[in-house]
């Protein structure tokens, strides 16, 4: 999302980047989380705790429990779209819950990165986060345009959720990279802006 992003997360401490990558994560999750639970009935607590003993794994304070546990149980998390055609009943139900998978996927992916390369981890984790605000705010210009209208790179980049996004992205990074770590999880950890999509009354 951010132009440079490679360069500036090889920047910071393989430690750092991972603290990154949760909090990308842990913010789409946090998102969509009631989404989740309410169209595919999982268990957002088994989540919570998977960033829970990761945000202590990167920190050095857990000894109990491996990435490989940790990645097991998120990939477990995973739902498959096609157990749940009902979401499929309309444009939003459909862009919601599809962007609720696709928040249990950078859970995984983020996971992954802990064990095994922490920058790619960091940019597949960024990616997904940007193919789901893709879904949401295609979504909300074809219900305001017509189905047949696709909104332009620019639309998307300029649209308040993803600048809102790049914002948070970037004062990230400039928080690690002068060495923030203490309360860089309760900081960085926001939910995105939904709001801003004019989202209709459930």
């Amino acid at each position: 999302m951010i132009e440079n992003l490679e360069e500036l997360l090889s920047e910071l401490k393989p430690n750092d980047i991972s603290r990154f990558s949760l909090a990308s994560a842990e913010t789409l999750w946090l998102t969509l989380r009631n989404t989740y639970a309410k169209e595919f009935n999982g268990n957002t607590d088994i989540t919570s705790d998977i960033f829970d003993k990761a945000w202590l794994l990167v920190a050095g304070q857990l000894k109990d429990t491996t990435v490989e546990q940790l990645e097991t149980a998120a990939k477990d998390q995973i739902p498959d779209l096609d157990n749940f055609m009902d979401i499929f009943e309309s444009a939003w139900r459909t862009a919601l819950a599809s962007s609720a998978q696709n928040a249990a996927t950078g859970v995984w992916l983020a996971i992954c990165g802990l064990a095994i390369e922490p920058l790619g981890a960091a940019l597949d984790t960024v990616d997904i986060t940007a193919s789901t605000l893709d879904i949401l705010i295609s979504t909300q210009y074809s219900i305001q345009h017509g189905n047949e209208a696709f909104p332009t790179e620019e639309d998307i980049e300029g649209h308040p959720l993803y600048q809102g996004e790049m914002r948070r992205q970037r004062d990230a990074i400039y928080a690690l990279k002068n060495g923030k770590t203490a309360d860089f999880r309760s900081e960085f950890v926001t939910l995105l802006n939904l709001e801003s999509l004019g989202l209709p009354e459930e």
